[in-house]
């Protein structure tokens, strides 16, 4: 039975002595979520911005230059979205838009001095921190936990490919 026609079924709670697996995965996405969650909250205490937004300095850091269309590829969210990031950090003195004089209409990202100097200082992203355990995982495994919530997402009916794409609002 496929993970979407188990969804159509009602939960069968778990028999004295089994244990409730769906129990356990909540308790642990949960775990994650707030680990996430408490690092963010970090970030924001320590730097003055949202960890979204670090995540993109640093992106533009590391390859800067960068356009809307592809910041928003390397941070998995909107071009919206990041436009809107974008703002906030550029308001802030943190990132400038340039445009090149062969082509007014492309724009360039690029972190300012006063950006560079709130990186060297800053602590290590969330998304960093989730990637860094996710590389420390077996292959092995890393590839049973990504089947496990591909059928996850199936099940949950979010299988439109760009749903994690999706415009949310970013906290400053």
């Amino acid at each position: 039975m496929s993970a979407v026609s188990a969804q159509n079924e009602p939960h069968r709670p778990a028999t004295e002595g089994e244990p409730d697996l769906s129990r356990s995965v909540i308790r642990q996405l949960r775990v994650i979520i707030r680990a996430l969650q408490g690092h963010s909250r970090a970030v924001e205490r320590a730097c003055g911005i949202s960890a979204s937004q670090l995540w993109a300095l640093w992106e533009l850091q590391r390859t800067p230059g960068l356009n809307v269309s592809d910041l928003s590829r390397r941070l998995s969210v909107h071009a919206s979205t990041t436009s809107n990031l974008l703002d906030k950090l550029e308001y802030s003195g943190l990132v400038e838009r340039r445009r090149p004089e062969k082509d007014q209409r492309i724009v360039r990202l690029y972190v300012t001095p006063k950006g560079e100097a709130l990186l060297s200082d800053a602590p290590a992203a969330p998304q960093g921190e989730l990637n860094r355990a996710l590389h420390a995982l077996p292959p092995e495994r890393l590839a049973d936990l990504d089947e496990g919530l591909t059928l996850l997402v199936e099940a949950m009916n979010t299988t439109e490919p760009r749903a994690g794409l999706q415009p949310f609002e970013v906290k400053t």
